[in-house]
C-alpha cells in the first residue's frame, strides 16, 4: 500500500496498532485498513474553529478520495457495516449524509 506524501507528514503513524491494522484487515479486507487508518489520521487534526480534536470522524466519500483512501461507496458501506457488527467502531448514519465513525479499539 502506497502512502500519500501529505500524510506521511502528520505523527499519526506513531498511533497506529499493527496489530489492529491485523484486525481490522481480517474483518473487512483492505477496505477496513483504509478505514481505520483514515480514521486514526483524521482524529489527530484539531477542528478549525474550536481547535479541539473529536473521536468522531465523518467519513465523505469525496473527502476520502481526495486524501488518497478513495473505495468504491459500495464496498466502504460493507466494511463499516462488518467493523460495526463486529465492535471496532461505532457508526452513525443520518439519511443524505456521510457516516460520521468512532473507533472503539485504539
Amino acid at each position: 500500500m502506497m502512502i500519500p506524501d501529505r500524510i506521511k507528514k502528520f505523527t499519526v503513524w506513531d498511533s497506529i496498532n499493527p496489530g489492529y491494522l491485523g484486525l481490522y484487515r481480517k474483518v473487512a479486507g483492505m477496505a477496513g485498513v483504509l478505514i481505520y487508518i483514515f480514521v486514526k489520521w483524521q482524529q489527530n487534526i484539531p477542528d478549525y474553529f474550536t481547535k479541539e480534536k473529536s473521536e468522531w470522524v465523518k467519513l465523505s466519500d469525496v473527502k476520502m478520495y481526495r486524501e488518497g483512501f478513495g473505495m468504491d461507496p459500495k464496498t466502504k458501506n460493507k466494511a463499516l457495516r462488518k467493523l460495526d457488527k463486529e465492535g471496532f467502531i461505532q457508526v452513525e448514519y443520518e439519511p443524505g449524509k456521510a457516516p460520521l465513525v468512532r473507533l472503539l479499539l485504539l
